[in-house]
């Protein structure tokens, strides 16, 4: 069996996860930060996991041209979907939802939400803005996650190894 995982990261958590969901994977696997590398073909692997940090509601936009460009390879593969974000639930698989192509929705094996994390040290100045705004006014804010949700990347790896 032949991973691939496509990814992008802007501050570095979506990496972090992405190394433990290596480590839970079967067979051979192969990593690639789309905001770092372009993959030109993909379609000697099994399996492909597709997944990044949502901000504003959205993907980076290289991650999205990812998937409209190989939209119809990846409908021929067992595809894994996954976000990190601050919010988790069904607000989280909603926004996941939003984020990738329908079609490819409608085909993946399994989607999940690894967590997520603000570092405002780190961030930009208008994320920092954003994530204030958003405090302030989120009534959901007591179900935000701060950090990597380890039973939900276990739980995707388990379900990518078994299909």
């Amino acid at each position: 069996m032949s991973v691939l995982i496509v990814f992008s990261t802007k501050y570095g958590f979506t990496e972090k996860c992405i190394k433990v969901l290596r480590n839970d994977l079967q067979g051979e696997v192969k990593i690639v930060n789309i905001q770092q590398e372009m993959i030109k073909d993909i379609s000697c692997y099994d399996k492909i996991i597709i997944g990044g940090p949502i901000y504003v509601g959205r993907f980076q936009k290289k991650l999205r041209r990812f998937c409209s460009d190989n939209l119809q390879i990846l409908l021929d593969k067992k595809i894994g979907l996954f976000v990190t974000c601050s919010v988790g639930g069904d607000i989280a698989i909603k926004q996941l939802n939003d984020a990738f192509p329908s079609e490819l929705c409608r085909n993946t094996i399994v989607k999940g939400c690894f967590g997520g994390e603000i570092n405002k040290e780190k961030a930009r100045f208008f994320h920092r803005l954003i994530v204030k705004m958003v405090s302030k006014t989120d009534s959901s804010s007591t179900h935000r996650n701060n950090g990597m949700i380890i039973e939900s990347i276990n739980e995707f790896a388990g379900i990518i190894n078994s299909r």
